[in-house]
């Protein structure tokens, strides 16, 4: 009697989905609850359909369920901002809740199978929305959720992570048509029960598995030596230490595991925090102190992450993110989280973060908000709207062979975006990062995982530099072949292989999103065509 009770509380059903969807953001949790999460929520809003419950009670419970998963997967975001993480878990809330609306005005106007169309479509292409958008955050895209499973999303190089969110919305849907049917009792769809489970689920899961263990890994060998240098961001990257204590901490781990054998040395994000400004690059201590390196060792080429500035002259075009130099208002500069290679040529390509954190990096549509920049997070003084460049920029070995994508941070997250660096001829990835911020939570657990993805997508190896944790070399079928922990100084020496060849998913990026904004247009354009005729026949 009491579970039976239970599981009509509609409260009930939509917290178990709330915890269901958050399940798979854990390390060491199921991840396979995330293809029947939305069950217990569709289950209640069923029923809130047939007692004809209003539209706010109904989206308000729908709302608990959203802010349930939220809250339980990003809550870590309130170890750098309280505010932040309020922010993101209520937006992002509001936003899945705006979608689930769309879906019930769809559903109630049409029927329960064009209803489930309708929310596969709207869910693809607000997951596409959230990926393109200057408020983008999609962190908790569905495909994100089997990052950890790199054995059953091999085929993500042909459909990227939207592909990932097909598959499990379409399954949570099959679900629930199967229940659906029961309730109804129309057995003969019921009989169909084990035939619709090998098309849903069984055929994707045994075509990864069959790509899995057929791909051979392609490409150079490719030594490289990963530092990961655990310099507190808190007390000592931007206050505790001097940046050439910083510098010597680096440069005596990287000392401890070159060899001639090594072409690259990776350290991460804003590891140089000198301030340097563009035009006098050469010139700075800490880039002088690298090239002194790799003039001692000819055959490694360096790649890190800097704070870098760009002056512009009296009259120059300026950036929407530009700001007047405060001691002499004739000039603009631009900030930029920053990339760069120094190698024997010195020739330094910079390469500018260009997907930038929401409240910490920029603040959206800088053109018409720029007068909230003040409102901006500080997290080791790089706040405010940075500047970013259009293209994805590459840093070439001196002989041509090798193309490095040097992803910084957040970037990581976007597959369509990191599909750039492909097309512009990166064999090779890099992903620079500091997790630091987060402390010793799932945030950076779940920031790897991410990298995983994108190697699948891309079938490119990488090479991954945390400041704190966790350092990885990637191969290319997504499986860690090493790795440093959390908080620990030190480095990983390993080969990878620089991959030409070019996967359809980075080739035509998001596809499956923009199929699905056209579909889930239909969709609402004939439901509300049905809306307006049963008006008119009253």
């Amino acid at each position: 009697m009491f579970f039976t009770k239970l599981f009509k509380s509609h409260v009930f059903l939509m917290l178990l989905s709330g915890i269901l969807l958050a399940l798979p953001w854990y390390e060491g949790l199921p991840s396979y609850t995330i293809f029947f999460a939305l069950v217990p929520l569709l289950v209640s809003y069923y029923r809130l359909v047939e007692q004809k419950a209003g539209f706010w009670k109904t989206i308000g419970y729908v709302f608990l369920a959203f802010f349930t998963w939220n809250i339980l997967s990003t809550w870590w975001i309130y170890n750098a901002t309280l505010i932040g993480a309020i922010l993101a878990v209520l937006i992002t809330s509001f936003l899945m809740t705006l979608v689930f609306s769309i879906y019930h005005f769809v559903h109630i106007n049409t029927s329960k199978t064009i209803g489930a169309f309708a929310f596969v479509t709207l869910w693809l292409a607000w997951e596409q929305f959230f990926h393109n958008s200057e408020v983008a955050w999609p962190w908790l895209t569905l495909g994100n959720s089997l990052g950890n499973h790199p054995m059953v999303i091999q085929w993500y190089e042909f459909t990227g992570v939207l592909g990932g969110s097909l598959w499990i919305l379409v399954v949570n849907f099959f679900i629930i048509s199967q229940i659906t049917a029961y309730r109804e009792k129309v057995y003969g769809r019921i009989a169909w029960f084990f035939s619709d489970v090998l098309l849903f689920f069984a055929i994707p899961f045994a075509l990864s598995l069959y790509l899995f263990y057929s791909y051979e890994e392609k490409g150079e060998p490719v030594n490289v030596v990963v530092v990961q240098p655990n310099i507190d961001p808190y007390n000592e990257k931007f206050s505790g230490l001097t940046n050439d204590q910083q510098m010597d901490i680096m440069l005596n781990l990287a000392e401890e595991s070159i060899d001639s054998t090594v072409s690259y040395v990776v350290c991460p994000e804003t590891a140089i925090d000198d301030r340097i400004w563009e035009h006098q690059v050469a010139e700075n201590g800490s880039i002088l102190r690298i090239k002194d390196f790799v003039n001692r060792h000819p055959n490694a080429m360096w790649v890190t992450g800097l704070i870098s500035l760009k002056l512009y002259e009296p009259g120059e075009q300026t950036s929407p993110t530009a700001r007047k130099l405060p001691y002499d208002n004739r000039y603009y500069y631009d900030r930029y989280n920053s990339a760069i290679q120094v190698d024997t040529s010195f020739g330094l390509p910079i390469y500018h973060k260009s997907k930038l954190v929401v409240g910490v990096e920029m603040m959206p549509y800088p053109q018409y908000l720029k007068f909230l920049e003040k409102l901006s997070i500080d997290l080791g003084g790089i706040t405010g709207s940075l500047g970013t460049q259009p293209d994805r920029g590459v840093f070439k070995s001196l002989d041509g062979k090798f193309g490095v994508g040097p992803i910084i941070c957040y970037e990581s997250v976007f597959g369509e975006f990191v599909s750039g660096y492909i097309k512009n001829g990166a064999n090779l990835l890099f992903v620079i990062t500091n997790d630091g911020w987060w402390g010793d939570t799932p945030g950076y657990r779940q920031h790897l995982t991410m990298s995983r993805i994108r190697a699948i997508e891309m079938r490119r190896s990488i090479a991954r530099s945390a400041n704190t944790g966790i350092s990885a070399l990637i191969n290319q079928r997504g499986e860690i072949i090493d790795s440093l922990g959390w908080w620990k100084r030190g480095t990983l020496k390993g080969t990878i292989l620089a991959n030409n060849k070019v996967t359809y998913y980075a080739n035509h990026g998001d596809y499956l999103g923009n199929i699905s904004a056209f579909m889930a247009l239909l969709s609402l354009v004939y439901a509300l065509v049905q809306y307006l005729m049963k008006r008119k026949e009253r």
